[in-house]
């Protein structure tokens, strides 16, 4: 049952990797959100990440890919072109570093599954699920940066 190449497997782990580190990205950074509903956001945004993560791992075993033969290579180069800890200080007032951060990720992982999207995978329910997640974390990252924009409004 397993049609998939070398490459889509291995941008299949890459996907997962960075959902996972996302989510420990978004955890470090609700912690230090005062404001309830962006912290809460942040929190739910980490939680789908890391469920997104654990959704295309469990489609991969009922595929026949076990975890094991599954690389995690080279992905942080081609995907993850930085740290988070590399965003400039200098941008750190008034909620620019978050949106700093959400404009990193998202675009690092709307790479990630456009890339993927282009492979060929072997069932359309796969493909569909893959929309899916990219559809929903660009709702989710729109979410966040409009609650993070409406803390610094001026009412």
């Amino acid at each position: 049952m397993n049609n998939l190449t070398a490459s889509t497997i291995s941008k299949f782990s890459g996907l997962m990797f960075f959902l996972k580190r996302s989510k420990n990205d978004f955890e470090m950074v609700a912690d230090e959100i005062e404001n309830y509903s962006l912290k809460s956001a942040l929190n739910g945004l980490s939680e789908e990440s890391s469920f997104y993560a654990s959704e295309i791992k469990n489609y991969l075993k009922h595929l026949g890919i076990n975890g094991s033969i599954i690389p995690v290579t080279e992905f942080s180069s081609n995907y993850y072109d930085g740290n988070v800890s590399d965003i400039a200080v200098e941008s750190c007032q008034h909620g620019l570093e978050l949106q700093s951060l959400c404009s990193f990720i998202e675009k690092s992982l709307t790479r990630a599954y456009s890339d993927l999207l282009e492979e060929p995978l072997p069932c359309k329910s796969l493909q569909e699920i893959i929309i899916y997640q990219l559809n929903a974390l660009k709702i989710s990252f729109l979410k966040i940066q409009t609650l993070n924009t409406a803390r610094f409004a001026m009412y």
